[in-house]
């Protein structure tokens, strides 16, 4: 299948990612992720392990104690990881963004203060606070109406901001050491010009952890929500301009592929899974691969398996290279994924029939993590309007 082409340091990064996961994780992960309270399944010890091999701090660069890891290197790490433990990958992509974000916008105090210990404490975990009961994907279309979008208030009081309000979905709520949450702090701009981004830490006076929610993939990578009432930050955890959240968090991941390559991850366990069982299992005097309707499944497999690794690498190569970008590139690389990883699914399902649905048999998990993940960054329909929108932008030719 078509893959990147690496670099000797990237390849060695792959290996030791390889053997991590199957030393470490593979051995114990269907265990955590089968605990019936989710607050459980967080996997400390896993994300202690692979924040030795540099896996917590990857994306940061090297001054400040991570490998400066490009987008293909991130991708490639993912893709890896997911086709393991999707869970304990996003727990480290929650990392990457959040510490990236604090990295890019943050002043040299800022850096110190926050990210040093992050850089110093294998068990320091970063959250990102955006969607809310009342505004989710729907803050990722452009609007001119006020009263759109979050309205996470903050509102400066003397040297402090006060923030009142409640995220939900938040990725490792109260199980992070901190928080980089999107608030309002223009009620009467629209939530694109209007909204500020802000550090919070875990433990801070006014800051509460209602839940966490019981989902149904992605076990090991939490989710729950954040109160915030009359939490008082002082001036240095504004991270960024005032009113600056978004034109900040765009530039920065307007040319992520991270969720198309755990898609990616998914769909290639899904498919081995697939092979694998079809090779072996003997049905009517032969083994299933040589029935010609299973074999064709598992070729449509591979296709879209050929596809989905064809898009993304161009796009992150294109990334990487560092010259104009257009964002339609990784909005509409995602909703391919996405399909791509649910034909793969059906497929997968279709050869193993009502053995892939049992629970002690491994394809069920990587089915769930897929359904999970199709709502992240973005609905299907939210990304393809996007796009759309882009269209009535553009000049005719």
């Amino acid at each position: 299948m078509p893959e990147p082409e690496l670099t000797e340091a990237q390849l060695m990064l792959r290996s030791a990612v390889r053997e991590f996961l199957a030393r470490e994780v593979a051995p114990i992960c269907r265990e955590l992720e089968r605990r019936p309270d989710p607050r459980d399944c967080m996997p400390w010890d896993l994300i202690r392990a692979g924040s030795r091999l540099g896996l917590r701090t990857l994306a940061l660069p090297e001054s400040w104690g991570g490998a400066g890891a490009n987008v293909t290197t991130r991708a490639m790490v993912l893709a890896e990881m997911c086709q393991v433990e999707p869970g304990l990958a996003k727990c480290f992509y929650s990392c990457w963004r959040s510490s990236l974000l604090l990295y890019h916008l943050g002043t040299r105090a800022q850096r110190e203060k926050f990210l040093k210990p992050f850089a110093e404490d294998d068990a320091y975990c970063f959250s990102t606070a955006f969607t809310e009961p009342e505004a989710g994907s729907d803050n990722l279309i452009a609007s001119d109406d006020p009263k759109r979008g979050l309205m996470l208030s903050a509102v400066r009081d003397g040297k402090n901001w006060v923030l009142n309000g409640r995220k939900q979905w938040v990725s490792l709520a109260g199980l992070s050491r901190s928080a980089l949450v999107f608030a309002r702090t223009d009620p009467n701009l629209p939530v694109h010009r209007g909204s500020t981004l802000f550090i919070v830490p875990s433990d801070w006076p006014g800051v509460r952890f209602p839940r966490v929610d019981d989902k149904l993939g992605f076990r090991l990578y939490p989710n729950g929500d954040i109160a915030l009432e009359n939490a008082r930050l002082p001036e240095d955890h504004r991270l960024g301009e005032v009113n600056g959240a978004w034109a900040g968090a765009l530039r920065l991941f307007a040319g992520a592929v991270d969720y198309p390559a755990t898609s990616l991850g998914l769909a290639k366990a899904m498919h081995r899974i697939a092979l694998d069982y079809a090779r072996h299992r003997l049905q009517g005097g032969r083994r299933l691969i040589g029935h010609p309707t299973i074999g064709s499944r598992l070729a449509e497999m591979r296709m879209h398996l050929h596809a989905m690794e064809g898009y993304l690498w161009d796009t992150a190569r294109a990334i990487d290279g560092g010259g104009p970008f257009d964002p339609n590139h990784t909005w509409l690389l995602k909703v391919h994924c996405d399909r791509a990883a649910v034909q793969v699914m059906l497929g997968a399902l279709e050869v193993t029939g009502g053995n892939g649905v049992m629970k002690e048999f491994p394809l069920e998990r990587f089915c769930r993590d897929v359904l999970t993940s199709l709502h992240s960054d973005g609905t299907e329909s939210l990304n393809l309007l996007r796009s759309a929108q882009s269209l009535l932008r553009e000049n005719p030719a």
